[in-house]
């Protein structure tokens, strides 16, 4: 069965990446049109304050990251049903001084992203402190108040960028199942029936490829920031990272501040093997000053020609070295 890749319009999505981009949180905007008037001042300037509460990337987010993007993105990807329900659920943890409900209500999906990220919103007991549990509830309201007034005034133009990009992927993979031809080179599988790209134009000067689960990923929009030639190659990378990670990432169980040197060690193995499922007709770069490409790139070339067909293995092996050329 071919597993497709299906690019989806999520208004839910897109807003939850506008409303922090406005606020110049994780991503930043250039909509002259309503700089200045989405949010009160009052509204901004509280969402700015709880910036870093609210920032991610590289592979490690902040506390209160998943309660405000990551898992309502995931619930209401498909469907805004429930939206403004959820955020009334998690305002009213101040009141109760507990989020109880919130984790009852939706537990099935906090264990299904749980699946992808084990730590995934485990440490409850550090939210319900009175202080945070207040913040959260003012964050709620914000987000609660605000969603009608993107859908009126900013969603129709964010759409019309988003059916074209949905477009463009649907010709680039129309009599192409990349899906297949990762798991054909890595003997490893996709963990999904399908792989949904869920694309928003606000995605943009930060994280641009944001996992959900292995067949979720929140992707940027073709803007005059992001081309043509990105999707060219950076969607079956990412691919790549999703079927890869169970056999490399979440093998390993390290301290957040040795956390870089695996996580880059994936992201460069992933490129590796793009660069040949896609016959080296592209070139790009992670980020050298993050991610040490040019390091890596010799390790995983070096490792090949000693013919190591265990991508395991090889992952471990390419940590070791780099771990000494650093020693």
């Amino acid at each position: 069965m071919i597993k497709n890749v299906v690019p989806i319009a999520s208004p839910v999505v897109n807003y939850l990446t506008y409303i922090q981009a406005y606020c110049s949180i994780n991503w930043k905007i250039e909509d002259k049109v309503h700089k200045h008037e989405f949010l009160s001042d009052g509204d901004r300037s509280f969402m700015q304050a709880c910036s870093v509460d609210l920032s991610f990337g590289d592979g490690s987010f902040a506390y209160l990251t998943e309660l405000f993007y990551f898992l309502p993105a995931y619930l209401f990807r498909e469907n805004s049903e429930g939206f403004m329900e959820y955020f009334t659920c998690l305002a009213q943890g101040h009141d109760a001084q507990t989020l109880s409900h919130l984790f009852e209500l939706y537990s099935y999906h906090i264990s299904r992203l749980q699946e992808f990220i084990p730590s995934f919103l485990s440490n409850r007991a550090s939210l319900e402190h009175d202080d945070v549990l207040c913040k959260i509830k003012h964050l709620s309201i914000i987000y609660k108040s605000n969603f009608f007034r993107y859908m009126q005034f900013i969603w129709d133009t964010d759409k019309a960028i988003i059916e074209r990009t949905c477009d463009y992927i649907n010709e680039i993979f129309a009599n192409y199942d990349i899906v297949g031809k990762w798991e054909d080179l890595t003997g490893f599988d996709l963990l999904s029936d399908q792989y949904q790209l869920i694309i928003v134009p606000s995605l943009q000067f930060g994280p641009c490829a944001n996992s959900l689960h292995y067949g979720v990923n929140i992707f940027p929009a073709i803007t005059e920031y992001c081309t043509k030639y990105y999707f060219d190659h950076f969607i079956s990378h990412e691919i790549g990272t999703h079927i890869l990670k169970p056999h490399t990432l979440d093998k390993v169980q390290v301290s957040e501040e040795n956390h870089r040197i695996y996580y880059i060690a994936f992201e460069n193995l992933a490129k590796h093997i793009n660069m040949k499922i896609l016959s080296n007709k592209y070139q790009y770069e992670l980020g050298e000053d993050y991610y040490e490409d040019s390091i890596f790139e010799s390790i995983y070339n070096n490792l090949d020609a000693l013919a190591n067909d265990d991508i395991g293995s090889m992952y471990f092996t390419a940590i070791d070295q780099y771990k000494k050329l650093k020693s």
